[in-house]
């Protein structure tokens, strides 16, 4: 066992195919972490982390893919209160985050640092289950559990009282902000 955060081990990263590789960047597992925090999850699943060229391949991906680069993995978010997160819950999250690549998956997400690591393009966001590769933003405005809110509760305005003149008359009512 080694452990290289509080909710991540080495383990979780080897080879699928018993080659026995494994050695995910710091920035993956630091990225990885903040992203456990931000969705305030119980536990993050790695599906698949380091796949060595051959295996890659054998699964539908490339030989020099981020995978194969120690830079990527594909995960599943568990709620504290039961059940997973989307795909698309876990790419809006891991955007904010800063992952370079994000793909939609069915059941999981695909997270990677190619924007800060040696790699042969810096940015990719698409949908594996459909092939879009040109995916500007995951983001939809979600608040996730481990997002910090205010403190202070939210102060409400008061009316204002307003008077409209036009064509000789005059209106006047409260204005409230909604």
């Amino acid at each position: 066992m080694g452990n290289l955060s509080a909710h991540f081990d080495k383990s979780e990263f080897r080879c699928q195919c018993g080659c026995g590789g494994e050695n995910p960047s710091k920035q993956l597992i630091e990225r990885l972490e903040k992203l456990f925090k931000l969705m305030d999850a119980k536990s993050i699943i790695v599906t698949s982390g380091y796949r060595c060229p051959n295996y890659s391949v054998s699964v539908g991906g490339f030989k020099n893919d981020a995978h194969t680069c120690n830079i990527a993995a594909d995960i599943i978010v568990n709620k504290k209160g039961g059940g997973a997160y989307t795909a698309e819950d876990i790419a809006e999250a891991a955007e904010r985050i800063g992952f370079g690549g994000i793909g939609l998956m069915n059941g999981a997400c695909h997270v990677d640092n190619r924007d800060c690591e040696t790699y042969v393009n810096n940015h990719w966001f698409g949908d594996e289950r459909n092939g879009n590769d040109n995916i500007k933003s995951f983001q939809r405005g979600t608040v996730f559990e481990g997002e910090k809110t205010s403190d202070k509760p939210v102060e409400k305005k008061k009316p204002m009282k307003v008077t409209l003149e036009y064509d000789d008359h005059k209106y006047s009512g409260l204005l409230e902000e909604l």
